[in-house]
Order: structure tokens, then C-alpha cells, then sequence
């Protein structure tokens, strides 16, 4: 019947008195049996409410983790993903025997690593990559070179060539130790002493005041001019239209309080994005407007914050002379610090009446693809769900001059014309010419990056717009960023009245796990866990020397004194102040009106804990989704929000 009228088919039951009693006789009967069974959980269930029963379920994910309360590794399952070179296979190379990279290499190798060779004369050529010269003495000094593909070879050919150091930096992504001793880096950068010269002084924005070197105004002078210049400003969540100001406020602030002088001799302060490009063309334009060619121009900081990389960008930019560009050789980027050794430079191009109008016409032009692109991406940011790649700021760095007027071709060797593939710094035109310096970076001491391998460097620094999450911490908690920093709650008070708990939001890498436990047992949780997918950081594989290396971590150090935090201000929505954990990341904290918080922060070697006023991310909380019932977290959002 079924089949014939089909499951939608209106139609009247016609039966017997019989037939419609025996229904009305089931539907009483099963209407019971759901109550009885109704009754029996009630009955089994009664000491606990709904609530308490829901909790209960949310916590037997946590049966497993003794004193854990939270495990971003447990809630959603995601274990950090390493690096595509593990640490089984850390130092298999593609190509064993990697001389045979090098063009001059003939083949003659007595092992596969080359060998040294005392008895040849170091050469003055510095390495095109790192700036260290050339040589074949000691294999751990900068610049070495095997003697196979060293001995030999002219000046002009070693101008080509890149030390094994930067060979495997660039081709591998392997970082070879190397003896240079700190005291050499500031040796280096001094020179600057005694010349008329701006400093470009380069601050990671992810990491500050730790990549703010403290003893820069000893070097520098009070009377140098500086441009300070913020890098990755597009990995900083956006929670206003107005978020560049508040944050080139912020980091002119804290230039001056850990080193800076009094600011007055602060020129200029940039925000840019060395990798998207964002700002250098507002940047170049402020060098020839305030610095003009009056001299040198040194780019300094510490390591790793992208000296670099914007020394390749302005290369190839309307900084660089066009026929310099080409024959100038990029410097090594990496994750691993001090990539760069010595000096390189590049020519400047002077910035004449003429090109400066030449240069303004072509960012005139511009003008309107810029502005649609902006809108564009604007709009996709807007529709997108989550997908922050729209939302990053960015821009082309153009060229007005190209490249420079060719009168002979380079491969006209028929006419008897040397091609011409290295930068001749001693013809005339180059004698008074200004130069752009990249220098070696200095190691402060509050950075984490000498204690981690190049796998938890690429982990550690956030590869897309940081998403902030946030977390309810009640007094006596902890909060651990991996193995790499942990923040203790110890009390809470407003208006002398014990809080439940305080709003925390934290900013870090996706890909360092979070994990929050009993203050009473966070050391032991953390010997536990350490080497584990729980903490993620530092990594522990299977090798006999990553399990020594877990064992000479030299763990976390607190502070000797506690932080106390107040808040008197009515701040509605913002956050209080930054706790930052050395390059780890940092905490914001959303305190109430007269409120007081004592807190305690471990780093390794208690180092790079500092206090930050104002946040540098103040109304974060408007990036954070809604609480997530039974549990410490809130859901995260969009890193960016386009309103006021």
C-alpha cells in the first residue's frame, strides 16, 4: 500500500472500534516505558544536575592528564606539524656529495666534505651571501671554502662563489655552527662611530623590547639620526582601522625606555612588512626626503628581525642604482640568527630634483591600482571566513628607473667586451657614492633563538595574521606557551574582593601548544610533558641526540620578584597591559576597574619578561568569539575587524 500511494500521500484511517482501542493501548503502553525509563536516570543521575553532568563529559577528555585543565593538543586533536625535514632525516642531503653544486668543483674530492688547507693565503673577497672572506684554512671559521674549489681560482671567480655555510643555508636550509665570537658583531657595527651616517635601526614587532639591543646608544651616539622601522607588521592582528598608529606609538615608547636616548634624534618611525612588501615605498620616500644623500646608511639590530631581507628588497628598488642591482649579490636570509657576518652593501641612488619628479609621477599613476587593489582585498577579507591571507597588508615595491641605459651587450663577446658580472667598487663613479651597509645582528640576551634548532625557529615564528586566544583563568592556574614559557595567576582582587577568574588572551604561533594546569603542580607537569606533543617545543624525536638535548634544556626560571599589575583606569573592552614572554609571545590581560593582580612569569633563564604599557593590541578583544561552555577557552575568530 505503502509503495503504491508513497510515503506523502494525505489519507484517513478507517478501522474497526477494535483496532483503534488496540492503538490507543500501545501508545499508552510505550508512553509508560519512556517514562519509566525517564525515572530510572533520573534516579541513577539525581546527585548531579545537568550541568555538573555535561561538565563531567567535557572533563573525561582529560582522564589521561592528571592536574591538566586544558590542552589545545587534547580539545582539538591537532598535533603541531614539523617541518618537513624531521629529525630523522635532519641532515640527509638531496645530493651527498654537494661540491658538485659549486661550478668550479673538478671532481677530485678526497671525501665528500672537501678538505682544508693551511699552507694557501686567505683571499680578501668577502662570501656574496654572509660577507665573511673567503677561505680554505678552518672549516668552523666563516667564509671557509673547501681547498678543491678555493685553490686556484681568480678574484673575479671567487666573486661568484658563496661559503659552505651559505651553501647550505640556501640550497639545504641547514645551519652549519660556525666560531665567531659576540664581541666580533659589535666590532663590526662600531665602525659606524665615527662616520656621518643614518642608522636604520629594525625592530621585530612580534618581539619587543627583547629585539631592542640595549647597548645600541653606546654604539650610536645621542645625536645620531635613526629611523626606527617596526617589522612584520602583517603578522599583527588588526582590531581598528587606527591599529598602525597605536602601534608606531608603542614601539617609539619602548625604543626610548630600553635604550633609545630621549628620542629627539629619532627621524622617522616605519612600519613595514619586509616579506609583502608593505611600507618600503613609504619608507624610501622618507630616506630621500629627511636623509637625502648626506651619507651612509647602516641597517642595525638584532638577530633575525629581517635586516636581511629588506636589504634584498631595497636592491632591487629605486634606493639601489639600476646597474648595481644586477651585479650586487642578495644576502642569506634564514630562520637560524646571524646569518650575515660582515658588511654588505650596495650603491645609493642619488635622489636629484629630476628623479624624485620621475619617482612621484610613477606612485601618482599607481595611485588608483593601488587604491583598487585595497578594495578588493578589502572586500574579500570582509566575505572570507577567517582566511587572513586577504587581509595582510601589503604592496608591490615598483622601480622608476629599471634598469640602467645598456650600450653593449654582455654576451657580445664577438666585439671583444668583457661581460661584466661583479660590482667594481673602485672605479670613479663609485668613489663618492653613498652606500646602504646590511650589518651582522646582534644577540640580546633576552632572545630565545640561540637555544632552538632551525625546525622550532620556522614553528616559532607565525607564518599568518596572529589569531589571538583567549582563556578564563582562575587564581592559582598556569598557563604554559609549550616548553618555551609558562604564567602563573597567583591572585586576582577588585574593589578587595577575591575574583573568579580574569580574562587572558594570548599571542603567539598557532603552532606552539597551549596547555593550562594547577599552579601546585606545573612543574611537574611540565617534566612530564616536556619533549611531548602536549608542549611541542623544544622537539624531542627519536635520535639519542635529541633525547641529550632534552636533557641539557635548561628549563624555566621565574623572575625574583612577582609582578604586580593595577588597573584604576575605566578602560571598557581593553586590554590592561602585555606580559611578554621573551620570543615566545606575549599576554594581554582584561582587568576590571581597581583591580590588582599579582602574577609571576618563567622564561628560560627568567629572560625577556618585561611589562608592556599600553598593550600593543588593545581591543583584542574584539578578535576573541564567545566563551565555549565547560571549558577555560573561547572560540577564536577573525584576527581583524574593519571598523572603528
Amino acid at each position: 500500500m505503502l509503495r503504491v500511494l508513497g510515503p506523502k500521500r494525505p489519507a484517513f484511517l478507517v478501522g474497526s472500534k477494535v483496532d483503534i482501542l488496540q492503538l490507543e493501548t500501545n501508545s499508552r503502553l510505550c508512553k509508560y516505558l519512556q517514562r519509566t525509563v525517564r525515572r530510572h536516570n533520573t534516579e541513577a543521575h539525581e546527585q548531579f544536575s545537568s550541568r555538573q553532568r555535561a561538565w563531567q563529559v567535557a572533563r573525561e577528555r582529560y582522564k589521561n592528564y592528571e592536574h591538566i585543565h586544558y590542552s589545545s593538543v587534547v580539545e582539538t586533536g591537532l598535533i603541531p606539524k614539523k617541518p618537513a625535514s624531521s629529525a630523522s632525516s635532519r641532515f640527509s642531503l638531496p645530493n651527498p656529495n654537494w661540491l658538485e653544486d659549486y661550478e668550479f668543483y673538478a671532481g677530485n674530492a678526497r671525501s665528500l666534505d672537501g678538505s682544508e688547507d693551511k699552507s694557501i693565503a686567505s683571499s680578501s673577497v668577502p662570501c656574496s651571501g654572509c660577507g665573511a672572506h673567503l677561505h680554505c684554512h678552518n672549516s668552523s671559521y666563516p667564509g671557509y671554502i673547501p681547498s678543491e674549489i678555493f685553490k686556484g681560482r681568480t678574484e673575479t671567480e671567487l666573486r661568484t662563489i658563496i661559503c659552505k655555510r651559505c651553501h647550505f643555508l640556501k640550497h639545504y636550509n641547514l645551519a652549519i655552527d660556525v666560531e665567531v665570537p659576540s664581541s666580533s658583531y659589535v666590532d663590526t657595527i662600531s665602525r659606524i662611530q665615527d662616520k656621518f651616517a643614518l642608522a636604520i635601526v629594525l625592530v621585530d614587532l612580534l618581539d619587543f623590547p627583547s629585539s631592542i639591543w640595549p647597548g645600541m646608544l653606546r654604539v650610536l651616539g645621542s645625536k645620531r639620526p635613526v629611523f626606527l622601522v617596526g617589522n612584520k607588521v602583517d603578522l599583527l592582528p588588526r582590531d581598528s582601522n587606527s591599529y598602525m598608529n597605536h602601534v608606531r606609538s608603542c614601539l617609539a615608547q619602548e625604543f626610548i625606555k630600553h635604550g633609545g636616548g630621549q628620542g629627539m634624534n629619532i627621524k622617522h618611525v616605519s612600519l613595514i612588512s619586509a616579506k609583502t612588501g608593505y611600507g618600503i615605498e613609504e619608507l624610501i620616500t622618507q630616506l630621500h626626503n629627511i636623509w637625502a644623500y648626506k651619507g651612509d646608511v647602516y641597517l642595525l639590530g638584532c638577530t633575525n628581525v629581517g635586516k636581511s631581507t629588506l636589504f634584498n628588497i631595497l636592491l632591487n628598488s629605486d634606493y639601489c642604482r639600476p646597474e648595481a642591482s644586477d651585479l650586487v649579490p642578495r644576502a642569506t636570509t634564514c630562520p637560524w640568527p646571524g646569518t650575515t657576518l660582515k658588511l654588505l652593501r650596495f650603491p645609493i641612488l642619488r635622489p636629484s630634483d629630476l628623479r624624485i619628479y620621475q619617482r612621484f609621477k610613477r606612485l601618482f599613476s599607481e595611485r588608483g591600482q593601488r587604491a583598487a587593489m585595497e578594495k578588493l582585498r578589502r572586500d574579500q577579507a570582509k566575505e572570507s571566513k577567517g582566511d587572513t591571507s586577504a587581509a595582510q597588508p601589503m604592496a608591490l615595491v615598483g622601480r622608476t628607473f629599471d634598469r640602467r641605459n645598456v650600450v653593449n651587450d654582455v654576451f657580445a663577446m664577438s666585439s671583444g667586451i668583457k661581460p661584466v658580472t661583479t660590482l667594481n667598487e673602485r672605479r670613479a663613479e663609485y668613489r663618492e657614492a653613498r652606500w646602504v651597509y646590511d650589518t651582522p645582528g646582534v644577540m640580546q640576551p633576552d632572545q630565545l633563538t640561540p637555544l632552538l634548532t632551525t625546525e622550532e625557529l620556522s614553528l616559532l615564528q607565525p607564518r599568518k595574521m596572529i589569531r589571538p586566544r583567549a582563556f578564563r583563568m582562575r587564581p592559582n592556574m598556569s598557563l604554559m606557551l609549550g616548553g618555551l614559557a609558562r604564567f602563573d595567576l597567583l591572585d586576582c582582587l577588585s574593589d578587595e574582593r577575591q575574583l573568579e577568574y580574569l580574562k587572558v588572551i594570548v599571542f603567539a604561533s598557532e603552532q606552539i601548544p597551549l596547555l593550562i594546569v594547577d599552579t601546585e603542580h606545573a612543574e611537574t607537569v611540565y617534566q612530564r610533558y616536556l619533549g611531548t606533543e602536549l608542549l611541542g617545543l623544544p622537539i624531542s624525536g627519536h635520535d639519542a641526540g635529541d633525547a641529550e638535548r632534552i636533557k641539557r634544556w635548561p628549563g624555566l626560571q621565574c623572575r625574583e620578584t612577582d609582578i604586580v599589575i593595577t588597573n584604576s583606569e575605566r578602560n571598557i573592552g581593553k586590554l590592561s597591559c602585555d606580559i611578554t614572554l621573551s620570543s615566545a609571545g606575549w599576554i594581554g590581560l582584561l582587568m576590571p576597574l581597581n583591580s590588582e593582580c599579582h602574577l609571576r612569569a618563567w622564561t628560560p633563564l627568567a629572560a625577556g619578561v618585561y611589562v608592556r604599557k599600553p598593550a600593543l593590541v588593545p581591543l583584542a578583544d574584539r578578535l576573541v568569539g564567545k566563551h565555549i561552555r565547560y571549558s577555560l577557552a573561547y572560540n577564536t575568530s577573525k584576527p581583524f575587524v574593519f571598523q572603528k
